[in-house]
C-alpha cells in the first residue's frame, strides 16, 4: 500500500528527514518497504508493508497514528460533517435481511450536485497512492476510503429502481453485472445490495454497471456499511473480482469507522460538490462489539517478558499514544480498554507486544539464557520416511509428486469425501477437495506415463491425506506412503522372464516396508474401498491398529483414467506405524539345535485369507515354531469351484533341545486338525 508523507501531514507533523520516520516505522514492525520521491506534486510516498492482523494501518489516519504513538507527537484528527437538523429521505427505506452477513448499514440521499471537478489536492493525492481521478463523487469514495480506511460506494440514485435498499443474499442464479463490466451468476450464500428489481452491487467486492456514478449524476445514494469479513472474502475469491473495498473489508473494517467515513464524505461532498440538499442519514441494524473490550495488564508481566523494567507511567503513556484507554487500577495493575479498530488484542502479552514495539526493540539489552544446550535427534518420522524412500526406491519403485489439490472424479461422495476437506479454489473450479487419498493422483501419473509409451509403471508417493473427521475442529493431516503397481514386473535375468505385476506383488512391498519398521507380527482383515475391488482389498493391522490397506483399483475407476489393465494399490499410515516400530532390535542367539520341516496343505474356501492361516498356525506353535511360509497356490483340476488349495511350510526348532519326530507330528496334527475345524479346511487326497 502507498501512503502520501503530504497526506500525512493532515494528521501528524512530520520532522524531516521523512527517510527517518520510514526506519522508526520499520523498526516498530510496520516495514516501509521503500521510500519514492515524486517531482510533481512535490511527494515523498511510503510502500509499506501491512501485516492481515492490523487493517488498521489501511488507511493514512492509521499510519499517522502509528507515527504519533512512535514519534510521542499529538495527533490531529479530520474534519467531519456535523449533521443538524436534516429531514429522512422522503420515502426511501433500508431493510438488512442478511443480519449475519451485513449486522449495520448507513446511508444518506444527497440531491442536487452542481459542482463536478474534483479539487487538485484530492486528484494529487489519489494519483500518489496509484489511484487516477474519475469524477467528484467517486474521487471522494476514493479519497475517505485512503484516508480513514472506511470503504464507501456511491449509486446514482434515480438509477435505483424504487426506494429501498434492500441488504440480502442473492437468488439462485442472479445475474449481476459489476462495474468493470463482467456479468457474473451469484451464489446463494452472495451478499448483495439490492433495488425493487435486481442486485446493484455485491457487498463490500463491487458495485454494479447500472447504477454506476457518472459525469451525468446529479443525485446519489451514498452507503456506508460493516460486511461481514468471511463473506466478503468467500464472495471475492468465488467470483474472482477484487477491489480497494474488498481488501479492506476481508480483513474488517472498524464498526466506529462506519460512521466516520460517512461523516468525512459528506463534509467533503457539501463542501465541493455544493449540493442542493443532504437527507438526514438512514441507519440500520447494530454496529459489532468487541469480544474483549477490557484487558487487564500487570506491571510486573512486561518485566517478566520483555527482561526490562518499564515504568507504569511510560506503559500508561505508550498504550494512551496507540489509541488504547489505559488506567492505573490497583496497585501494580492496569485496566486497558481495547478501540473498536484492535480488535487484535485480547490478552495481556499482546499488550507487553504493543509495548515492546513502541518502546523499541532496539532499547531491550540482549542477554543469552543460562541453559545448558540440549541435544537434539533426528525426528523418528524422518527416519521413518527415509528408511521407506531407500527401501521402495531400491526396490525398484518410483518415487512421484502429485498436486495436493483433486477434484471428485473417481470418489465416493459417502465413503471418500464425507470427511474430506473442501475449499474454495477460484483458481480452478475443477480441484476444491484436498486429496482424502492418492489414488487419483497417482491413476493420473499411470496415465500419463502409458501414453508415453511405459510398459512397467511402479510408483511410490510420501506426503499427506487430510480429512475433517469433526467439522467444529480444524483439518487433519495424516502422513501416508501410497504405493501403485501396473504393467509388466520387469526382468532381472534371463531365469525371470517378463510377467504382469500381480496382489501379491503389491502386497509384499508393503509388508517389506513393515517389516523393515520391525513390525514382524501382521494380522490381515477384511476391508471395504470404494475405489478397490471388495474380493482383492485388505487391511494389515499391527497390534489391532490399521497401518495399511491394499487391493486392485475397480475396472470402472481405472477406466476413467483411459488405463484397461489392472492396478493395485495400498497406502501406508506413517503416523499409525511410527507408534509401533522397534527403534531397539534385540539379538536373538542362534539356536544349536537341528530344525524340523513339514508341509501342510490344505482346501479351503476363497474367503479365507492365507495371512489368516499363518497367523493361526504360528499362535498355536507352543513356542516351537520359527517360520511359517506359504510356498504354493492352486486352483482347478481336483479343487472344487470356489475353494483354492494352499501348500505351507512349517520350520519346527527348539531353543534348548533337539525335537523328537514323533513330538513334532503331534503337534502338527494338532494344527491341521484345528484348521480343519475352525476354517472348514480339508485335505486333498
Amino acid at each position: 500500500m502507498k501512503i502520501s508523507t503530504n497526506w500525512l501531514k493532515d494528521f501528524v507533523e512530520l520532522a524531516p528527514p521523512v527517510t527517518r520516520i520510514a526506519d522508526r516505522l520499520t523498526l516498530a514492525g510496520l516495514e516501509v518497504k521503500k521510500c519514492e520521491t515524486l517531482k510533481t506534486p512535490a511527494d515523498t510516498v511510503f510502500e509499506i508493508e501491512i501485516t492481515s492482523n492490523r487493517p488498521d494501518w489501511l488507511s493514512h489516519a492509521g499510519v499517522a497514528r502509528e507515527i504519533a504513538a512512535v514519534e510521542n507527537l499529538s495527533l490531529k484528527a479530520p474534519v467531519l460533517d456535523q449533521e443538524k437538523s436534516r429531514m429522512p429521505p422522503k420515502g426511501w427505506d433500508v431493510k438488512i435481511k442478511d443480519v449475519e452477513g451485513c449486522p449495520y448499514y448507513t446511508g444518506v440521499l444527497i440531491e442536487g450536485i452542481t459542482v463536478q471537478k474534483t479539487p487538485d489536492f484530492i486528484v494529487d493525492r489519489l494519483l500518489a497512492c496509484g489511484i487516477r481521478s474519475i469524477n467528484l463523487i467517486v474521487d471522494i469514495t476514493n479519497y475517505v476510503l485512503f484516508e480513514t480506511g472506511q470503504p464507501l460506494h456511491a449509486f446514482d440514485a434515480d438509477l435505483i429502481r424504487g426506494s429501498e435498499i434492500q441488504i440480502r443474499k442473492a437468488k439462485q442464479g442472479e445475474k449481476f453485472l459489476a462495474i468493470n463490466a463482467v456479468e457474473i451468476t451469484l451464489k446463494p450464500d452472495d451478499l448483495v445490495i439490492g433495488d425493487a428489481e435486481h442486485a446493484v452491487a455485491l457487498a463490500g467486492v463491487m458495485g454494479g454497471k447500472i447504477t454506476e456514478i457518472s459525469d451525468r449524476t446529479r443525485n446519489v445514494f451514498l452507503e456506508s456499511a460493516f460486511f461481514h469479513p468471511g463473506r466478503v472474502r468467500k464472495s471475492s475469491r468465488q467470483h474472482q473480482l477484487a477491489s480497494d473495498s474488498s481488501y479492506r473489508f476481508e480483513r474488517r473494517v472498524d464498526p466506529e469507522g462506519v460512521d466516520t467515513g460517512l461523516r468525512r464524505a459528506l463534509w467533503l461532498i457539501q463542501k465541493y460538490g455544493q449540493p442542493r440538499t443532504i437527507s438526514a442519514v438512514i441507519k440500520a441494524g447494530e454496529k459489532p462489539q468487541l469480544e474483549v473490550k477490557t484487558v487487564h495488564l500487570r506491571t510486573e508481566e512486561v518485566k517478566l517478558i520483555l527482561g526490562v523494567e518499564i515504568k507504569p507511567s511510560q506503559i500508561i503513556s505508550i498504550l494512551t499514544r496507540l489509541g488504547l484507554d489505559a488506567k492505573p487500577h490497583s496497585e501494580g495493575n492496569l485496566k486497558v480498554g481495547i478501540p473498536s479498530f484492535r480488535p487484535d488484542l485480547t490478552r495481556p502479552v499482546d499488550l507487553v507486544e504493543e509495548i515492546a514495539r513502541i518502546y523499541g526493540y532496539e532499547n531491550i539489552p540482549e542477554t543469552l539464557p543460562a541453559q545448558e544446550p540440549l541435544s537434539v535427534g533426528e525426528s523418528p518420522r524422518l527416519v521413518l520416511e527415509r528408511a521407506t524412500r531407500h527401501l521402495l526406491s531400491g526396490a525398484g519403485h518410483c518415487e512421484t509428486v502429485t498436486f495436493s489439490l483433486v477434484s471428485d472424479e473417481g470418489l465416493d461422495p459417502e465413503m471418500d469425501l464425507k470427511h474430506a476437506v473442501q475449499i474454495v479454489n477460484p483458481l480452478h473450479h475443477g480441484l476444491h477437495w484436498m486429496r482424502p487419498t492418492f489414488v487419483t493422483g497417482l491413476l493420473g501419473v499411470i496415465q500419463k506415463n502409458i501414453n508415453a509409451g511405459a510398459e512397467s509403471i511402479p510408483l511410490f508417493e510420501i506426503a499427506n491425506v487430510y480429512s475433517m473427521p469433526d467439522i467444529h475442529k480444524h483439518p487433519v493431516e495424516e502422513r501416508i506412503c501410497a504405493l501403485a503397481l501396473y504393467g509388466n514386473k520387469s526382468s532381472q535375468t534371463w531365469l525371470d522372464p517378463v510377467r504382469p505385476v500381480s496382489f501379491y506383488d503389491l502386497k509384499g512391498a508393503v509388508e517389506s516396508v513393515l517389516q523393515a519398521a520391525g513390525c514382524a507380527e501382521v494380522c490381515v482383515a477384511k476391508s471395504v474401498r470404494s475405489f478397490l475391488m471388495p474380493e482383492t482389498t485388505e487391511e494389515l493391522r499391527v497390534w489391532q491398529t490399521p497401518v495399511a490397506f491394499l487391493g486392485q483399483v475397480t475396472p470402472k475407476v481405472a477406466q476413467a483414467w483411459g488405463i484397461k489393465e489392472p492396478v493395485y494399490y495400498a497406502e501406508i499410515s506413517l503416523d499409525k506405524l511410527l507408534a509401533h516400530i522397534q527403534t531397539v532390535r534385540t539379538f536373538k542367539e542362534w539356536t544349536r539345535y537341528p530344525a524340523i520341516e513339514r508341509d501342510l496343505s490344505l482346501v479351503v474356501k476363497e474367503a479365507v485369507k492365507g495371512g489368516s492361516l499363518m497367523t493361526e498356525i504360528r499362535s498355536m506353535g507352543q513356542g516351537l515354531i520359527q517360520t511359517v511360509e506359504l510356498f504354493d497356490l492352486f486352483r482347478g483340476k481336483r479343487v472344487p469351484a470356489g475353494c483354492k488349495n494352499l501348500a505351507f511350510r512349517i520350520i519346527y526348532q527348539s531353543a534348548e533341545r533337539t525335537l523328537v519326530s514323533d513330538e513334532v507330528q503331534v503337534l502338527h496334527d494338532k494344527i491341521a486338525q484345528t484348521l480343519v475345524d475352525k476354517y472348514q479346511a480339508s485335505f486333498q487326497a
